[in-house]
């Protein structure tokens, strides 16, 4: 009862192939469910595409990536609770003066610096106290990272911000806008992106994700764990929330068009009606009630009825889908 991830295998890598070529110096990001694909299967690709480093996010994620790339492992969060020093191709980012104090000397460091985005980060104006502690404890210095916000922000910062490095320094930056501006502007830094998003799901096309009918029963009563009223067919599908089916992360449109489309959802669930990601013909399917864990259960009106083993087409937010299978064609 495969939930499956379908990959048009020329194009997909075409596309990877294309943004490496464009992208000098390119990390991919490796981290979470792997885009869907998985962390071990994304680690192999890059290590086809023969890039020199990757990116995870915790470093529990390194063992898995290790298992199929034998490049550099960037870790981008602050996380030391299963880091291997053994392992000397590992680098660490450091987001706080205290981290950078404590830090085992034999770690290859990162010194991430606060950005717009808020998050974590070393502020620019702590610069020189960072660099006199890598000095005075001998850590090795790998580079410095910039964490941007997806949306734009000045120009002036970055170009501060760029400015107050140390000459010749290697920049590991996410969501850089206006990259062949700034590489210009600055060409004493190795910048090296690291993106996940564009490069793993870019080629949108080349990505179908398939479900399969497991039941098709035309009920003229009640079904469902909460014995819901159906006068028609319910589909048995494979796919629930052990796969992450039904689970949406928080609106962050807020535009006049995004809330209408907030309280349209409110409205069909007041109403009863819970749309599903899943289509035939194109058509958008109803929940009968949330779906399962492993199964989701299906309203289909009209004369045509998929039968047991058909595929029904479901759109997914990848990055939070759990596949039974990746089929690379």
């Amino acid at each position: 009862m495969p939930l499956s991830l379908h990959v048009n295998g020329q194009k997909w890598r075409s596309h990877l192939s294309a943004m490496v070529r464009a992208k000098p110096g390119l990390v991919p990001v490796i981290k979470g469910n792997g885009y869907g694909f998985g962390l071990e299967f994304l680690a192999a690709e890059s290590t086809r595409l023969g890039v020199s480093a990757v990116a995870v996010g915790l470093a529990s994620e390194v063992a898995q990536v290790r298992k199929a790339f034998a490049g550099e492992i960037i870790v981008l969060s602050p996380d030391h609770n299963a880091n291997d020093l053994s392992d000397s191709k590992v680098l660490q980012t450091i987001s706080s003066l205290e981290l950078l104090r404590s830090v085992d000397s034999k770690t290859n460091v990162i010194i991430e610096i606060l950005t717009p985005l808020n998050r974590h980060g070393i502020n620019i104006t702590d610069l020189a106290t960072s660099l006199s502690i890598v000095s005075d404890r001998g850590l090795k210095l790998r580079g410095f990272a910039l964490h941007l916000p997806i949306a734009s922000i000045k120009s002036s910062w970055i170009s501060s911000t760029l400015a107050a490095l140390p000459e010749a320094s290697t920049v590991y930056i996410s969501h850089l806008h206006d990259g062949d501006q700034v590489r210009k502007q600055f060409p004493q830094i190795n910048f090296c992106e690291r993106i996940g998003t564009s490069l793993w799901l870019g080629a949108d096309s080349a990505l179908e994700v398939t479900a399969t009918v497991l039941e098709n029963r035309n009920i003229q009563g009640t079904a469902g764990y909460r014995q819901r009223r159906v006068r028609g067919h319910v589909i048995v599908a494979s796919g629930g929330t052990a796969h992450g089916i039904g689970l949406a992360a928080p609106q962050s449109d807020s535009s006049l068009l995004g809330r209408v489309k907030i309280l349209a959802s409110a409205l069909e669930l007041a109403l009863g009606k819970i749309r599903s990601p899943y289509r035939l013909d194109s058509k958008p399917l109803n929940f009968l009630e949330p779906p399962h864990m492993q199964c989701s259960l299906l309203v289909c009106k009209g004369s045509h009825q998929p039968k047991v083993g058909d595929e029904l087409k479901v759109r997914v937010r990848y990055t939070t889908t759990t596949f039974d299978q990746v089929i690379v064609k």
